[in-house]
Parts: structure tokens; C-alpha cells; sequence
């Protein structure tokens, strides 16, 4: 595509979040026919909740039971501690909590359910092998299609909000080679970034600067640089600290400066939640008045077309290309600048928010691309100069976005409907 810039150029699991974590395309065990059934037989590697179904007589009571397990103990009926034996009444959820699966097979449990009544039914539970392309077992609205390269890590971050919520911050496609991610996907909700918990210093707005290697856990301080690092527990695909960006100090290098691909004050929530928008995965060589200037306010209408409401989601991937080969000096090895910093994003439009986005019909959805040069002249640019369709976008970086909307949805890509988003050409 030719780029035609114009003018200028957890105490409580509801069962609503275990579709979440058991991953689509997982097979239940029983039926709703029978008394006892078992809601998913195989789940992912990152599945962390399961649950057995029962229904009949309420005023009968039903022991779950975890009969074997392997060599390693990896689920329980209890959150917190080893429990492997429950009793509850008949049509109450019996909730399986599980480790992650890191290890390169499969491994089973098996469990027994008696009822009090001598009704009995056995289940067999199978956890799949590690894999780095499990998260996108699951349906959320922002994923791009998995593409698989050698030099390609694919990792998603969890958060947990001010009210509980355990949550997606946002998932990665990161380059080993280039040492920056080729994209970010995020889920952009006002729940992430009202309501600040935390307290920071030396600084504005609920920036904690704590700038790190991925996984890394920050706490407050209060003299500068107002964090410091409390442990860095790796979480699987680990990305070794040389394969990132040395980022404790600035680039002081060509005017570029550490540019987030989700910005920092999109995550101003909780302090682990803003934190992690600071590690070296999340960032890119970015020409500074650009950053400063007509990025900032891009990120800024984001946040506004995101909205306050329960279903207001904004699904959003914001990436880098490199149609050129200008890097710069690191501490762990050059680092690639990206000759164009883009964004694509979806939603449901307003009167459908209440529908997964993924039934929605083209109709149904808003959805918009954006492509900037990353040099000083983007600083000049106007939303309508740098907007495209999806489709546009998709052409000019090789990645198909948004690969869960159906063949009906997936139709919004081709277009571009600036009023859509209240702006002008």
C-alpha cells in the first residue's frame, strides 16, 4: 500500500469469569442431562478455574473429589491452600482452581463426584502442554491473528484493579531481534484508568515511572526516583533482560524518546496496572515533538471514545513498522526506530455494546486505522490527515487484525467513516 499522507504528510470466581480462563474451543464432560457434568474436560495451559455443574433434589448434598493429579499437585478446591475434597449442596458450583501448565506435555487429573443419594460420576480433567499461542485460545475483541516467526514472543500481562478484578493489561508481539514489539493489543475501558489507588511522587497525573524489564514488581518510595524494584517473578514466555531495551535511563539519542504503545495514562488505576506500561516491551524509539504532540492527542481521543459505560470497550492495537533500517545504540545491543508508529481500534456502536463483539455485525461496529511517520513532520498532522481503514492498515503492516470478529464483522475493516468518530476530513 502506498501511504497517502494528507496535507502533511481473587476472594470470589464468578462463573461468568470462567469463560475467561478455560478458553474457547474447550469440551465439557456430562451434559445438562446429566446430574453431574464437568464444564470443560480440556483446558489451556493458562486456564486457572474450572467447575463441576450438579442439578437434581436441592436437598441433597454432593462430595467433589480429586482422586489423582500426577506426581505434582496443580489443582485444588481451594483457591488459597490443597484441598482435595469438597462438600456442597446439589446445583451449588464446585470451583477447580489450577496452577499454569509450563511444562511441555499434557497432564490429567481425575475427579469423582457422590452424591448423597449414592449417585456417582467420574471425570477426567486434561490441561494442554504449554504454548505461546494459548491466549489466543481466547475470544477477546483486540487479538490480531497469530502469526509465527522465530524472532516472534507472544505475552499477555495481568493486572489487578482497585475494586478486585483480575484482568488483561495487555498482550504483546514482541521482536527479539529489533528489541521493540511489533505490536501492543489492549483493552481501552475507563475502569483502567479512574479511580486512582496509589500514591507517586515527583510527577504528574498518576505516572509512577517505573521503568523496567517485564515482570518486574515496583513499589512506591518517597525520594526519587520515587519506586523501587521489589522482585522480577518471570512469567512464561519468559524474554531474557538482554533481548530488552536498557530503558532505566533515556535513549539521549536523535531526539527520540521512550514512546508507549499503551499509553501511561491509560493505566492509572492501580500501581501495578500504570507500572506495567513501563516495562521495556512497551516501549519504542519515538521522535519527541511526535510523542509530545499529535501522538499525545491521538491517545487522548482514545481514551474519549472508549467511554465510561459497562459495555463502552474500545479494542485497540497500537504497533510500530519499520520500512527502514535506522536503529540506535543500547546497553543490550541496537535497538530498530520505527519508521511509522500506527494504531487500529473497534467497537460495537453504542445501541449494540450489550453484544460480544464478536456476534456483531459490520452494521453493528465502528472500527478506524491511523498511521504516522515517526519523525517531527507527524507532529503537524490532524487526525483526518492520519486516519485509514483497518483494511489500509492491515496492508501496510502484514498483520490481519481483530481476528475474532465474525466473516460479517470482520467487513467494518474495509471502511472508513470519520464521522463516525467525530472527525473531520
Amino acid at each position: 500500500m502506498m501511504l497517502k499522507f494528507k496535507p502533511v504528510i481473587l476472594s470470589v470466581i464468578l462463573l461468568s469469569i470462567l469463560t475467561i480462563f478455560v478458553g474457547c474451543g474447550d469440551e465439557s464432560q456430562g451434559s445438562a442431562s446429566s446430574k453431574a457434568w464437568l464444564a470443560a474436560g480440556t483446558v489451556n495451559c493458562n486456564a486457572t478455574t474450572n467447575s463441576i455443574q450438579t442439578q437434581g433434589d436441592r436437598n441433597l448434598t454432593c462430595t467433589a473429589t480429586i482422586l489423582t493429579q500426577g506426581d505434582t499437585e496443580w489443582c485444588s478446591f481451594d483457591l488459597a491452600s490443597s484441598v482435595l475434597e469438597t462438600t456442597v449442596a446439589v446445583g451449588k458450583p464446585i470451583y477447580i482452581y489450577m496452577k499454569k501448565n509450563t511444562a511441555a506435555s499434557d497432564r490429567e487429573a481425575t475427579l469423582r463426584v457422590l452424591f448423597s443419594d449414592g449417585y456417582t460420576a467420574d471425570f477426567t480433567m486434561t490441561q494442554t502442554s504449554f504454548s505461546v499461542s494459548a491466549d489466543y485460545d481466547r475470544a477477546w475483541g483486540e487479538q490480531p491473528l497469530y502469526r509465527a516467526e522465530a524472532d516472534y514472543v507472544y505475552k499477555t500481562y495481568y493486572t489487578t484493579l482497585s475494586n478486585g478484578k483480575r484482568v488483561r493489561n495487555y498482550s504483546i508481539c514482541y521482536d527479539l531481534d529489533r528489541h521493540v514489539s511489533n505490536w501492543v493489543a489492549y483493552p481501552q475501558h475507563a475502569s483502567y484508568w479512574t479511580g486512582r489507588s496509589y500514591e507517586v511522587g515527583g510527577t504528574t497525573q498518576g505516572r509512577t515511572n517505573a521503568w523496567a524489564y517485564d515482570d518486574t514488581q515496583t513499589e512506591y518510595t518517597s525520594s526519587s526516583p520515587y519506586y523501587r524494584v521489589v522482585s522480577r517473578n518471570v512469567t512464561q514466555p519468559a524474554i531474557a533482560e538482554q533481548d530488552q531495551q536498557y530503558i532505566i535511563r533515556s535513549y539521549g539519542q536523535g531526539g527520540y524518546q521512550r514512546g508507549h504503545m499503551l499509553s501511561s495514562a491509560s493505566r492509572y488505576n492501580t500501581w501495578e496496572t500504570n507500572a506495567q506500561t513501563f516495562y521495556a516491551t512497551n516501549m519504542m524509539p519515538q521522535n519527541g515533538s511526535f510523542n509530545g504532540g499529535s501522538w499525545g492527542n491521538l491517545e487522548n481521543s482514545e481514551r474519549t471514545w472508549a467511554g465510561t459505560g459497562r459495555y463502552d470497550t474500545l479494542y485497540v492495537v497500537t504497533g510500530a513498522s519499520f520500512k527502514s533500517s535506522k536503529s540506535i545504540s543500547n546497553a543490550n545491543g541496537p535497538i530498530a526506530v520505527p519508521s511509522h508508529c500506527w494504531k487500529v481500534m473497534v467497537q460495537a456502536r453504542k445501541e449494540f455494546r450489550d453484544k460480544p463483539i464478536s456476534e456483531c455485525t459490520a452494521d453493528e461496529l465502528r472500527a478506524i486505522g491511523f498511521i504516522y511517520p515517526n519523525d517531527a513532520s507527524a507532529d503537524g498532522m490532524t487526525l483526518g490527515d492520519a486516519a485509514y481503514s483497518v483494511r489500509e492498515v492491515e496492508e501496510f503492516t502484514g498483520f490481519e487484525f481483530f481476528h475474532n470478529l465474525s466473516a460479517d464483522g470482520a467487513a467494518v475493516k474495509e471502511r472508513l467513516v470519520l464521522s463516525d468518530w467525530g472527525i473531520s476530513n
